[in-house]
């Protein structure tokens, strides 16, 4: 069904009649309702071994390669649907205005924990937020559970501002990993100490063609709520950009201010380091990772609605979307992939699925 983009259990089950099925599972394929009854007894630590397997393999092909150094991770929370009228033990709940009433809508969040590497990233562990706690809570029970079982996975965690938190910190800490934190007005108190100190000091500058770089470092800031110092960048991108408006072409200019906090003291990774690689590398799970599934895997709805089921089918998600991803990448030629687009492939892969004789029977 995901590797097909097949958008639901029910659109699957379309397809019980074709004799492929019978040929090769030597009975049709079950129906939507026992797909939903299955999913809700998934064993989640199985499906969770099947993930660290796949990084494994792809480990020892050095397929997730250290970015500068580090061995990336990346954690962020999506919302993956919300609803007026079903409901289950486990889902979130919020008052949200529509028309003229209010009315009360429920939903579900899931964090999500992502391997990074230049050439590829690897979605491998996931928790739902339950009720009554935040995202920040249920990510730091999903790093515990990563650090617990593989603590070799990683070495550098990128994460939004919502993050930055002594439990984080210290879980990080305890087991010799770096935090770098987005640093918004979620805490005043840093921005309020650094803000005076870099204004009062020139930033290191990096000119190119229609990009400026200006950036700040400095380490050394103490706070009442974690007992280390911590290390602010700050770093200010002025781009030069053409745009069409009409029959005119008009030069724009865009900046955009970035605050980050950080773990990593300056000797293990330099500036542009951080910034540029750790800092901005947190949207690939953003980009390469939500909003692929959501737009291109039909992952903006509950295929089944049942909090194991949710997390259950999500990490099967996972791992078809890293085999996929390792078709896409290692099997077809450069030529292939400049020539069509991904989506064009998985087409190809759910035409040759649903044919009636493309696979070999086993006997």
């Amino acid at each position: 069904m995901f590797l097909c983009r097949l958008p639901s259990f029910n659109e699957l089950e379309q397809h019980r009649s074709r004799l492929l099925w019978r040929k090769w599972l030597r009975q049709s394929l079950p129906s939507a309702d026992e797909y939903g009854y299955v999913a809700e007894r998934f064993n989640l630590n199985d499906l969770r071994s099947l993930l660290f397997h796949i990084y494994g393999r792809l480990n020892r092909n050095k397929v997730l390669a250290p970015v500068a150094s580090w061995r990336l991770a990346a954690i962020d929370g999506h919302e993956i649907g919300c609803s007026y009228h079903r409901c289950c033990p486990q889902c979130l709940s919020r008052r949200v205005k529509v028309g003229k009433e209010e009315r009360i809508q429920l939903y579900h969040r899931l964090v999500a924990f992502e391997l990074l590497s230049d050439q590829f990233r690897l979605l491998l562990d996931a928790e739902l937020v339950a009720p009554g706690e935040d995202e920040g809570e249920a990510g730091l029970r999903l790093v515990s559970r990563v650090l617990q079982k593989h603590p070799r996975r990683f070495d550098v965690l990128t994460a939004d501002a919502l993050y930055l938190r002594a439990s984080t910190l210290r879980l990080l800490d305890s087991h010799g990993k770096y935090l770098v934190s987005v640093l918004k007005d979620n805490r005043p108190d840093l921005l309020r100490d650094a803000q005076p100190l870099f204004a009062r000091h020139k930033p290191a500058v990096e000119q190119s063609a229609n990009l400026r770089l200006e950036r700040w470092d400095m380490e050394g800031f103490q706070t009442d709520w974690y007992e280390k110092p911590l290390r602010v960048i700050r770093s200010r991108e002025i781009r030069q950009q053409r745009r069409r408006i009409g029959a005119q072409w008009v030069r724009e200019q865009t900046t955009h201010d970035w605050w980050w906090a950080t773990t990593l003291p300056k000797p293990l990774a330099p500036t542009a380091t951080v910034a540029a690689r750790y800092g901005h590398g947190r949207w690939q799970i953003e980009n390469e990772g939500f909003k692929e599934l959501v737009n291109q895997w039909h992952a903006d709805h509950y295929f089944h609605h049942h909090p194991v089921a949710i997390v259950a089918l999500w990490l099967i998600l996972f791992a078809a979307h890293a085999l996929f991803h390792c078709f896409w990448r290692g099997n077809l030629k450069t030529a292939v992939r400049k020539a069509f687009t991904r989506i064009h492939i998985a087409r190809l892969l759910a035409a040759d699925l649903l044919r009636e004789h493309c696979w070999p029977v086993p006997t």
